[in-house]
């Protein structure tokens, strides 16, 4: 059975902002999550048109047999990969999540939407009504939704930070309903783990640590570095784009190579 889950995130910026915002964000977290042979590596990135939809068309693959649970790295390789490809026709997207590793039996699909009201809309990305009949909805609140300490940083914190650049912030408690401008990101995910013994802790563990733990805390990161971003263009965007899939290719070649030198000496010395 695929469990559905919609998460609605509110923001304090407007759709024709948080184009350039989030873009800027998962360039700015690819690099600072690469690092020991593991992270994001971009394959492609590129535009693309496939039927009325016309945008660009990414494809990542992440590298993290580190970051695993205990109970995941009792099944998976130490050299498992996560593939994303992603269809961005904004203001809709859609993306597809592989693992090469489990093939049929794991499947992620993100369908997203991008609208400028607080999450009042009951069925933005138009499920049918089989779909609506098990979807879970979980608004997600940028600001006061609890945080792992571990993860707390004061400077990403949506509470506390206002813009230099626009005057936005501190949110306060009832922000949604008094701050001005506000959108939603509508989130529709899909989840499916076929794998007997362990379906329910990984569809568990995906929904909350892989994709609700991700969401909340990419999207603290996207207001709380308005002042980065904001000002920003198109042209800006792909330039940094292409100069962070470069240095990640090379980050990660790099660290695999001196990985396996020390194997090398190993075996020439025999």
């Amino acid at each position: 059975m695929v469990l559905i889950r919609e998460y609605r995130i509110p923001l304090p910026i407007t759709v024709d902002e948080y184009k350039i915002a989030q873009l800027y964000m998962v360039a700015k977290v690819s690099r600072n999550h690469t690092s020991n042979g593991e992270g994001v590596e971009i394959i492609e990135n590129k535009p693309f048109t496939e039927g009325a939809l016309t945008g660009q068309f990414t494809h990542k693959i992440f590298h993290l047999a580190s970051r695993l649970p205990t109970w995941l790295k009792a099944i998976a390789p130490t050299s498992l990969q996560v593939e994303e490809k992603a269809w961005n026709a904004y203001p809709y997207c859609k993306t597809q999540y592989a693992c090469p590793f489990l093939g049929d039996r794991f499947s992620i699909s993100i369908e997203t939407r991008y609208t400028q009201d607080a999450g009042t809309q009951e069925n933005c990305l138009n499920l049918q009504p089989e779909e609506l009949a098990v979807r879970e909805v979980d608004f997600v609140d940028i600001a006061y939704d609890p945080i792992d300490p571990i993860k707390y940083k004061p400077e990403e914190d949506p509470a506390l930070f206002v813009s230099q650049k626009t005057g936005r912030g501190k949110l306060s408690r009832d922000w949604m309903k008094n701050t001005s401008p506000v959108m939603c990101s509508y989130k529709v995910c899909k989840v499916e783990f076929k794998y007997w013994g362990f379906q329910t802790k990984v569809e568990q563990f995906i929904q909350r640590a892989a994709i609700r733990d991700i969401l909340f805390m990419g999207h603290r990161q996207v207001f709380c570095w308005m002042d980065e971003w904001f000002g920003m263009d198109m042209n800006d965007i792909r330039k940094i784009e292409d100069d962070t899939k470069r240095e990640l290719q090379d980050l990660i070649k790099n660290q695999q190579q001196q990985q396996q030198q020390p194997i090398q000496s190993i075996i020439d010395e025999q």
